[in-house]
C-alpha cells in the first residue's frame, strides 16, 4: 500500500479475506468477458514447458511475544525479501511442537493495510480521532517533539513529559524509552490493568516482574490442577498441551469460575462461584485444612512467615526489640550501609533468637518476649480463618458446603498446581483474591515440588529474567529517575496538578508498545483528561485506537523486522533475528530514542541497537550462563536457568523468595499502597487475606443495581491477544464482529433472540453488539470479547462502559465490576 498524498484520511473499513475473494471473483469475471489474461488452449499447447524455479528461501529465528504468556520461537520463512510464512522450530521439549494460529499468521500482520508508513501529524484545527493527517519527515517529527519537550521541561519540570506502555512487544527494546526518560525525570504512567494480582503476587512471593511458578511444563506432573479464574484452553494456548498431557496421566481438573467456560467443560469438578466471592471460598478451604491439621508444618516453618512473631502493632518482633543492636550490612543503592536487624522466632524450648539460628521455630502460639506480647503469624492466620466455616462461605459463594470440604481435601492431596488467571483481579479488591488463593499452596506445602506450585496466566517460570541487568538497561549515568503513577490517576492529576505532595503538570504523553485506549478501564474519563494534554505521541506498527487520538504518530517495525531478545516467559534467552528490512519509513524503538536524545541534547551513543541490547546482558548473572549479546546472536537459544525449575524449593535456595523477608508471605507486615497519592488507606484488611464485598456489581447497597441489573465481563478469545491481531483478515473472516453472550433467561426478559443487535449501556457509555445466547452464562451476567478496535463496533465501544475506579492497595482497574443494561436495537 502506498500513500503518496501529503494529507490523508485513514479509512475505517477493514480489508478482509472476504473482500479479497470478492475482488478476485470480479477480476476473474472481467477477464472472462474480455478475454484478457486467458490464452487460447491451442496457444498454450504450443508453448514449450519451462521448469519453474522456486525462489530461494531463507530461514530466520523469530519470537512471538504478544503478552499471551507463550514467547514461542519459530522459523520465519523469507523469499525475495518477503516473509511468506512461519513454522515450528524443533524444541528441546518433545511436547513443545506447535504454534498457535497467531504465530502462524504473522505474514498477514506484517503486510497489514493498517501499517503506519511514515511520521504523521494531526492536521491543525481538526479534532483528535478525526483521521486527518499530514505527512512529516523524520527530521520534522523529531524537531517538533523535542522542541516542545524542552520547552515543557524548562517551564514545568521533567514530570511534564510522560510515557505509557503496555506489553505489545515483551522484549527488551521497549525499555529504551525508560532509559531516555531517566535522563530528565519524566513520568511513567503505569497501566492499571491486571496489576492488582500482579503487584500483590510479587509482594507475596516475589520473583521476576510478577510471575511465580515452576517451569511451565511441570503442570503435567500434577495430581490436581485448580484452575481459578483462568480459562487456560483459550488464554494459554501455548501451555494447554501440558494440561492435556496431565489429563492423560490421570490429573483431575477443578475449575472455579462463575461461567461455564471451555475449561469448565473439560473439568472433573466445575465450581460455579458467585462472582467476587473467591476470598470467602479460599478462607473456608484454609479453615478446613487447618482445623483438620493437614497443613504442612515443615514447609510453613522453613519457607513461609509462619514462625515470625507479630506484635500488637502488627509489626514483626526483631532482635533489636530484645536488646540486640542492628549491625551494618552491604552498601545499598543509595550508597549507605544497610542495617541488619534479624527477625526473631521462638524455639521449642521457649527461647527467642534470630530465625536463621533456630532450627525448630514454633509456628503456633502466643508468647511474652521480654514483656512484649507476640503471636506467630500462622496462629494469626488460623484464628482469622476459624470463623470461615464451609457453611458460612457456602451461603456467600452460592456453593454447597460439602463441595468446599472436598476441594480442601483435594488441594492437600497433591501434588497440586494452582492455575490462576485474572478473573479475580478484574473486580474490586482483586488483590485480596490473589492474597487468599496464594495462601493455599503456602499452607499446604504445595510449592517447591514437582507438579505443584503456581501456574496459569500469572504463574509459570519466568526465571530467565534473573540473568537480565535491568538497572543497566533502564538507567543512564547520573539519572533523574522517573516518577511512576498509575494512569487511572491521570484525570485527577489533570485537575489538581498534584501527586501527593509533588507538583505535576502533564503537557506531553508518549504511548508505545500498547493500545491503551482499547485496553484501559475508564476510557471516557481518560479521553476527557487527555484533552488537556498538549502533545500526544504514539509509536506503533499500526494505526490503532490510541494512535488515532494522537497528535503525532511514528511508525515502528513488526517484531521480525529488527533484532532484539526475550527471556520471559521461558527458561531461555531467545534471539529474535531481523528477517526482513523494515518497510516504508519505519524506525526501531532504539533508533527513535537515539533521535529524541540527540534532539534533547543528551549523549546518544548508547542508543545503537547492539550497544543498547548488550547492556541487559552484562553482569555476574549473565556470565554464569555464558550469556552475552554476541553469544546470543550466534547461538540464538541459550538456557539461562535450571530445567526443570521448582519455585520455592526448600532444598535449593538458589532462587529464594524475592520478598522483604526472603520467604513466602501470607501475612503482610507493612501493607502500603503501591502508588501512594495520599488516598485514605486502611491497612487492616491487608495484613491477612480478608473478604471484602465488591463495589459496583453484586453489591446490594449500590443503587445502580436496580437501574443496571446485568454484570458485564469480558474474555480473551482464541484468535487474538488483547487487541493485537484484531484486524487480521483471517481472523475477522472467522469472527467478523463483536458479540455479546447472554443467558436465555435474561434474553427472553428483553425480547432478544440469537443474532439480534443489542445495545449495552450504562451512565458511562454504550456499545452495539451482536447477541449470542449462551447457556453457559450465569443469569445476570453478560460478556463480550476484549479484543476489538473502535472501527469494528457498529456503534460505541466496550471500554467506554468500564469504571475508572482502582484499588487503594494495588492499582488494579475493575472491568468486571461493571453494571449495564441491554436492549434490542436496529442498525
Amino acid at each position: 500500500m502506498s500513500l503518496d498524498t501529503s494529507t490523508v484520511n485513514l479509512s475505517k473499513t477493514p480489508f478482509g479475506r472476504r473482500a479479497f475473494l470478492k475482488g478476485t471473483a470480479a477480476t476473474l469475471g472481467l477477464a472472462a468477458l474480455t478475454g484478457v489474461g486467458c490464452a487460447p488452449k491451442e496457444e498454450l499447447e504450443e508453448q514449450p514447458s519451462q521448469p519453474i524455479e522456486a525462489p530461494e528461501e531463507k530461514l530466520y529465528q523469530g519470537v512471538c511475544r504478544g503478552n499471551c504468556g507463550g514467547g514461542c520461537r519459530m522459523n520465519v520463512h523469507v523469499r525475495d525479501g518477503k516473509v511468506v510464512k512461519t513454522s515450528v522450530i524443533e524444541a528441546d521439549d518433545p511436547l513443545d511442537t506447535r504454534l498457535c494460529q497467531r504465530g502462524l499468521s504473522h505474514a498477514q500482520r506484517i503486510y497489514d493495510p493498517d501499517r503506519i508508513q511514515y511520521p504523521m501529524r494531526r492536521v491543525e484545527g481538526t479534532e483528535r480521532g478525526a483521521g486527518e493527517w499530514e505527512r512529516l519527515s523524520w527530521d520534522e517529527a523529531i524537531e517538533y517533539i523535542t522542541t516542545r519537550w524542552k520547552s515543557y521541561i524548562d517551564e514545568f519540570g521533567g514530570t511534564s513529559v510522560s510515557m505509557n506502555y503496555g506489553a505489545g512487544t515483551y522484549a527488551y527494546n521497549q525499555y529504551v524509552y525508560q532509559h531516555l526518560f531517566n535522563h530528565f525525570g519524566g513520568v511513567n504512567w503505569d497501566s492499571g490493568y491486571d496489576m492488582a494480582a500482579l503487584n500483590v503476587g510479587k509482594r507475596l512471593v516475589g520473583r521476576g516482574i510478577y510471575l511465580h511458578g515452576n517451569d511451565g511444563s511441570d503442570v503435567k506432573n500434577a495430581k490436581h490442577i485448580f484452575c481459578w479464574g483462568s480459562n487456560g484452553s483459550i488464554a494459554q494456548i501455548t501451555r494447554w498441551v501440558y494440561i492435556r498431557e496431565a489429563v492423560k496421566n490421570g490429573t483431575k481438573i477443578i475449575v472455579v469460575d462463575p461461567v461455564f467456560t471451555d475449561m469448565a467443560e473439560r473439568a472433573d469438578l466445575w465450581v460455579p462461584i458467585k462472582p467476587g466471592t473467591d476470598v470467602a471460598l479460599a478462607l473456608a478451604m484454609l479453615n478446613v485444612i487447618i482445623s483438620e491439621g493437614t497443613q504442612d508444618e515443615g514447609y510453613l516453618a522453613s519457607m513461609t512467615v509462619a514462625p515470625f512473631l507479630v506484635k500488637e502493632d502488627h509489626s514483626y518482633l526483631r532482635m533489636s526489640d530484645l536488646g540486640v543492636e542492628p549491625t551494618e550490612g552491604p552498601v545499598g543503592r543509595d550508597g549507605k550501609p544497610t542495617m541488619i536487624d534479624p527477625l526473631a522466632v521462638c524455639a521449642a524450648d521457649g527461647t527467642f533468637g534470630p530465625v536463621d539460628e533456630i532450627a525448630d521455630p514454633q509456628i503456633r502460639g502466643s508468647f511474652d518476649a521480654q514483656g512484649i506480647s507476640v503471636t506467630t503469624a500462622f496462629d494469626l492466620l488460623a484464628n482469622h480463618v476459624s470463623e470461615w466455616t464451609p457453611e458460612k462461605a457456602a451461603e456467600i459463594c452460592e456453593i454447597d458446603a460439602a463441595t468446599i470440604v472436598d476441594m480442601a481435601h483435594m488441594y492437600v492431596d497433591g501434588p497440586t498446581t494452582l492455575e490462576i488467571g485474572f478473573g479475580m483481579d478484574h473486580r474490586s479488591h482483586g488483590a485480596s483474591g490473589t492474597q487468599a488463593v496464594f495462601a493455599l499452596p503456602m499452607v499446604t506445602g504445595q510449592m517447591g515440588k514437582t507438579g505443584a506450585g503456581i501456574a496459569g496466566t500469572m504463574g509459570g517460570s519466568t526465571m530467565g529474567t534473573h540473568c537480565v541487568n535491568f538497572l543497566a538497561g533502564m538507567f543512564p549515568e547520573n539519572p533523574v529517575p522517573t516518577t511512576s503513577i498509575c494512569i487511572d490517576n491521570l484525570p485527577a492529576i489533570m485537575e489538581s496538578n498534584t501527586y501527593g505532595e509533588q507538583t505535576i503538570t502533564p503537557k506531553s504523553l508518549l504511548f508505545f508498545c500498547g493500545n491503551t485506549l482499547s485496553n484501559m478501564s475508564g476510557r471516557t474519563e481518560l479521553l476527557k483528561a487527555m484533552e488537556g494534554i498538549e502533545l500526544i505521541i504514539t509509536a506503533d506498527t499500526v494505526m490503532n485506537d490510541t494512535a488515532r487520538f494522537s497528535d503525532i504518530v511514528l511508525p515502528v517495525p513488526h517484531w521480525f523486522e529488527y533484532e532484539t531478545f526475550i527471556t520471559c516467559p521461558t527458561p531461555y534467552a531467545e534471539f529474535n533475528e531481523q528477517a526482513v528490512d523494515p518497510p516504508f519509513e519505519c524506525k526501531t524503538d532504539v533508533e527513535i530514542v537515539r533521535l529524541l536524545a540527540e534532539g534533547l541534547g543528551y549523549d546518544s551513543s548508547v542508543y545503537q541497537n547492539d550497544t543498547y541490547q548488550s547492556l541487559f546482558l552484562q553482569g555476574e548473572a549473565s556470565e554464569a550462563w555464558n550469556l552475552s549479546w554476541d553469544a546470543l546472536k550466534e547461538k540464538k537459544h541459550i538456557q539461562v536457568c535450571p530445567i526443570p525449575y521448582l519455585f520455592g524449593d526448600p532444598n535449593d535456595k538458589t532462587f529464594a523468595f524475592a520478598t522483604d523477608t526472603g520467604r513466602a508471605e501470607f501475612y503482610l507486615e507493612k501493607p502500603r499502597p503501591w502508588f501512594d497519592i495520599g488516598q485514605d488507606f486502611d491497612p487492616t484488611p491487608w495484613y491477612l487475606p480478608t473478604y471484602q464485598p465488591t463495589t459496583e456489581a453484586y453489591n446490594p447497597e449500590n443503587p445502580l443495581s436496580q437501574k443496571y441489573p446485568l454484570n458485564l465481563i469480558s474474555h480473551r478469545d482464541r484468535l487474538k491477544v488483547h487487541t493485537q491481531f484484531s484486524t487480521h483478515p483471517w481472523f475477522t473472516d472467522i469472527q467478523p464482529e463483536p458479540t455479546l453472550s447472554i443467558n436465555k433467561i435474561d434474553a427472553d426478559e428483553r425480547g432478544i433472540v440469537e443474532n439480534d443487535y443489542v445495545k449495552v449501556y450504562n451512565d458511562r457509555g454504550s456499545v452495539v453488539l451482536r447477541a449470542h445466547l449462551d447457556a453457559g452464562m450465569r443469569p445476570g451476567m453478560i460478556k463480550t470479547e476484549h479484543t476489538w478496535w473502535d472501527k469494528q463496533y457498529v456503534d460505541g465501544s466496550y471500554p467506554s462502559l468500564l469504571p475508572l475506579e482502582q484499588g487503594t492497595f494495588s492499582p488494579g482497574t475493575h472491568p468486571f465490576d461493571t453494571l449495564c443494561e441491554v436492549e434490542k436495537t436496529t442498525i
